[in-house]
């Protein structure tokens, strides 16, 4: 299938549905959506949740998700990347960030870190990560 995907490439072919690489300028354009939906309040009972990263194993724990935020690209909707933030029954943060590639090849980086430090030593200070340290309600310090 990737042969057959670089081979329309050269070709100047695009299949049926074919996505574009994802460019800086995309990112420049892009909408970004809150999913208050996705998350859950902490006064409820922490549930099991499973924060997948690619090259490791899955981060699995009690907890909560707290914020979720999406990149989606100005003219067709699709995801470009999303941030999603868990706040653990232990009090330590699980943070995840899944970035679109080429051709809706997705990449999953996650870690647990033990304060809001860590959450934006994780997300840095882009504009996605701006909307998630505003959607989450937490206070994050600049440096």
């Amino acid at each position: 299938m990737k042969l057959f995907t670089t081979l329309q490439q050269l070709l100047g072919v695009q299949g049926k549905g074919s996505l574009h690489a994802v460019t800086e300028q995309d990112h420049q354009e892009s909408l970004i959506k809150e999913r208050p939906d996705l998350c859950q309040a902490q006064e409820t009972a922490p549930m099991e949740q499973t924060v997948s990263r690619d090259n490791a194993r899955d981060i699995i724990f009690l907890g909560w998700q707290i914020a979720n935020v999406e990149e989606r690209h100005a003219k067709d909707s699709r995801r470009l990347a999303y941030l999603k933030l868990f706040r653990t029954r232990n009090d330590k943060y699980v943070c995840q960030r899944m970035t679109l590639i080429d051709d809706e090849e997705k990449h999953y980086q996650a870690v647990t870190v033990d304060d809001m430090d860590g959450v934006r030593q994780f997300f840095g200070e882009d504009r996605l990560a701006q909307a998630l340290y505003q959607v989450s309600g937490v206070t994050v310090a600049v440096h």
